[in-house]
Formats: structure tokens, C-alpha cells, sequence
């Protein structure tokens, strides 16, 4: 395969921006020839900078038998229509996270792909920080023995805050278009992290709060106990009012029988700190922070770089590089539901105040 033609559905998420220009400095390998946007000024203006033909409905696009690829960044409410007339129109797709607002539309989207030999991704971006890899490295190979209790927290200043375009703060902030708050947002990086360092969840206990922004209808904090299937314990917090340096953060605590691990994925200095007892000489026991070194697109200097130079860069380019390869993507739809999954048993467990299993 020489250039992946790639086709692009709806701006309402400011993802779409990054990882169109991830996209578009990747000129050897891909080639945007498609935009749909319901919004005619947004949609142009995408054009505009990233090329394409202009389309005002995605179904016009979809009928285009040149497409190999489709990304959508719709509302969160609309990515199971989407997503089915995409798979019918025999498209592969990725799709950013959620993956839906509901689980039944989730469990939809996964029976339609499922037998029809597409291949489907969703923006699962967090596992493509470096530092999140080497976690995952590090965990992989039992340094940290067996795994007894997690802790994360992960959050923004807000979506406003943080400057999301006004069109999205709209329909983020919209209990039925974005299915939710801060814990459906923030929480679909961190539950997805936690499956993929930890392993299955089991059942979750969450209680959500709106404490400094009573003119959003969705909470703007929760936290959510988590008992996973492997016996290990967690807890999440997740946040739209964080006060902090660079406007957010994501880190995570592991701990286990033979070690600890400190892992700060969006921090203005990124970094993991692994505690253990394992090395066969006592001199090199006890804390360290392993050297990661980094690519040209993910510099550990957070701010410096433009944000689509971040994590949204390597993660198009792993995913554009397996498109090509046949390789498995890292993040499925699969993954998705399981996210989709935890999160509704969150918003019921805080409704009904008790411990909900999945």
C-alpha cells in the first residue's frame, strides 16, 4: 500500500484538529482527501488547512469508493450512527473516545464490525505516552510482583478552562450528547489504562459531585472504587476542576507485592519512578526513574511543543503504520466496550449508591 487515504468526519472534537495535523505532516504516508462537517464555516476551514473535498453530510462521504480509512470526532451520542453507516458503507474506521455514550450503543457498534473484516480502532491516545509504555513494560515483566492496589487521578482545569472551542465545551457539557462529565471524559483514559496495566474489572462503587461549576448539568468530579478480577483494589478521580500548573494531569500509583511504581503521564515533567528490591546487588535497590528517551515528536519539555506533537502524533503514526502492515491496532473497539461498560456501572453505582458489578 502506498498512501492511506484517510477521511475525515465532524470537527465537534478538538482531537480531530491534533491528529489531522499529526496526519497531515505524515505527507509519505497519508493523504486527507475527504472532510465532512455539518458546520459549512468549520468544515471549509478544515479543507482549508488539511486539503480534502468539502462534504456537509458524512454520508456523501462515506459513498466515495477512494476512502481507506475514516476517523470520526462527533458528539459522543452520535458516534454509534456513524460508525454503522461507515461500516456498512465497508469502511475502516477509528474512532475517538468513548467509544459511545451508552453500552448499548457500544455493544451495537462491536456486533456490526464484528464478521465484517474491517478493522476498527478508538482514540485511546494515553497509551501511546512514552512513559505509559514503559509502565506497561515494567508491569508486563513482574517487577512489580504480584499487583495488589492502583490509584489515579486524572483531570483538566476544565473544558473551557483549558480552551476547547465553544462548540464543543456546548456539547461536552450536555448530559445526553456527551453522556456525561468529568467521569465519562477523563474517566474513558484512565479505566482504559487500568485494563491495560492491571487487567478486567469486576465491579466499581463511584459517587460523582458538580462542587465549582453549578452552571454545567454534568458533574464536574467523581470518584470510583474499583475491584478488578485478578482481586487487586484501585480507585479513580476524575476531575473538571483541577487547579494545577499546565491546566491537567494524569498519573497513576501501582503497587505490588515486590514493588511500587509512580507513573506522571501528563505533568509538566513527565516521568516514572519504579521502587524494587529485585536487583541482585544492594547497591541498585530502591527508587529509580528510568530514562526515557524521547522521540522527536514527544519531547519530555510538555509545553514547548505544539499539542498534536504530543501523543496524538505517535499514535497516528503507530496506527497508520499497522493500517499498512496488517498489524493489530493497539486500541479496538473492543477495548472500547469494556471502557463503555465500566463507566455505565459507575454512573449507576453513584445513582444507587452501592457497589454495581459489570
Amino acid at each position: 500500500m502506498s498512501k492511506v487515504r484517510v477521511g475525515m468526519i465532524s470537527y465537534d472534537h478538538v482531537h480531530a484538529e491534533f491528529r489531522s495535523r499529526a496526519l497531515r505532516e505524515m505527507a509519505d504516508d497519508v493523504s486527507i482527501v475527504a472532510i465532512a462537517e455539518e458546520n459549512e464555516v468549520r468544515g471549509r476551514e478544515a479543507v482549508r488547512k488539511f486539503g480534502g473535498t468539502y462534504y456537509q453530510d458524512y454520508r456523501d462521504l462515506l459513498s466515495r469508493d477512494d476512502l481507506d480509512l475514516v476517523f470520526i470526532h462527533s458528539a459522543n451520542n452520535t458516534h454509534k450512527e456513524i460508525a454503522l453507516d461507515a461500516i456498512g458503507a465497508g469502511k475502516h474506521l477509528f474512532c475517538e473516545k468513548p467509544l459511545a455514550a451508552t453500552v448499548p450503543d457500544a455493544e451495537e457498534m462491536i456486533d456490526a464490525v464484528k464478521g465484517s473484516g474491517l478493522r476498527h480502532a478508538v482514540g485511546f491516545c494515553s497509551r501511546f505516552i512514552p512513559e505509559a509504555e514503559r509502565a506497561k513494560e515494567i508491569i508486563g515483566e513482574g517487577l512489580l510482583g504480584k499487583l495488589l492496589s492502583a490509584k489515579a487521578l486524572i483531570g483538566l482545569a476544565g473544558i473551557k478552562e483549558i480552551g476547547c472551542p465553544d462548540h464543543m465545551v456546548e456539547w461536552m457539557a450536555d448530559p445526553v450528547r456527551g453522556g456525561g462529565g468529568a467521569l465519562i471524559d477523563e474517566g474513558a483514559h484512565v479505566f482504559d489504562l487500568l485494563h491495560w496495566f492491571i487487567g478486567d474489572i469486576q465491579s466499581v462503587c463511584c459517587t460523582t459531585a458538580n462542587l465549582n461549576k453549578s452552571h454545567l448539568k454534568v458533574e464536574d468530579n467523581a470518584i470510583t472504587l474499583i475491584q478488578f478480577q485478578n482481586g487487586a483494589l484501585g480507585s479513580v478521580s476524575t476531575l473538571w476542576s483541577l487547579n494545577i500548573d499546565i491546566g491537567m494531569r494524569n498519573v497513576l500509583e501501582v503497587y505490588g507485592t515486590e514493588g511500587t511504581l509512580f507513573v506522571e503521564l501528563t505533568s509538566k515533567s513527565p516521568k516514572v519512578s519504579l521502587y524494587t528490591e529485585w536487583a541482585a546487588k544492594t547497591a541498585l535497590r530502591g527508587w529509580f526513574d528510568p530514562y526515557i528517551k524521547p522521540a522527536e515528536t514527544e519531547p519530555h519539555d510538555y509545553l514547548s511543543w505544539p499539542t498534536h506533537s504530543r501523543h496524538y502524533k505517535r499514535e497516528v503514526t503507530d496506527l497508520i503504520a499497522c493500517f499498512k502492515s496488517g498489524r493489530p491496532f493497539r486500541a479496538t473497539f473492543d477495548d472500547g466496550l469494556k471502557v463503555a461498560r465500566v463507566t455505565e456501572a459507575a454512573y449507576r453505582s453513584a445513582k444507587e449508591r452501592r457497589f454495581v458489578d459489570l
